[in-house]
């Protein structure tokens, strides 16, 4: 579901985004290989300009064993291809070297032409045995929102 004020009379005061989504995606690709969240709809942006760009991911890491390191790794993608800068990692280290660390998103600035396609992707990074997911519902949000700045710099 997506919801929009695109209908505003100016330009200035126009919106689009996710939400709120109820869903889990199990991260089946080999690591490092970037898949499309398909749960999360395609923004599509409705005219040329610079826009701020928001998400969120709510990522599921478990662990085999002792000892083991999952990363997962979120970003945005334009067209296709990954909108450099929008990257953010999520992970956790079990027992033996016991860590964590967390960015659940990024929020930026990038120039956009009318049309343009932007949707949510991750990945894993971890043992095979490793079990990594995005998901959305009440407990954690996962969402991608943009916001019309100016029609450029």
């Amino acid at each position: 579901m997506t919801t929009s004020n695109t209908a505003a009379p100016q330009q200035g005061g126009s919106w689009v985004q996710t939400g709120p989504l109820a869903f889990t995606h199990p991260l089946t690709r080999a690591d490092l290989i970037y898949e499309q969240i398909s749960e999360v709809p395609t923004l599509t942006i409705p005219y040329a300009g610079v826009w701020e760009i928001a998400y969120n991911a709510h990522s599921n890491l478990a662990l085999p064993s002792n000892g083991a390191v999952l990363l997962i790794r979120t970003a945005l993608y334009k067209n296709g291809v990954i909108i450099e800068g929008s990257e953010a990692v999520s992970g956790i280290q079990s027992a033996s070297g016991f860590g964590f660390q967390t960015t659940t998103g990024q929020t930026f600035l990038h120039t956009f032409a009318a049309q343009d396609q932007v949707d949510l992707y991750a990945h894993r990074q971890g043992p095979s045995a490793a079990v990594g997911g995005i998901s959305s519902g009440g407990d954690g949000r996962t969402g991608v929102m943009a916001h019309y700045v100016s029609p450029g710099f």
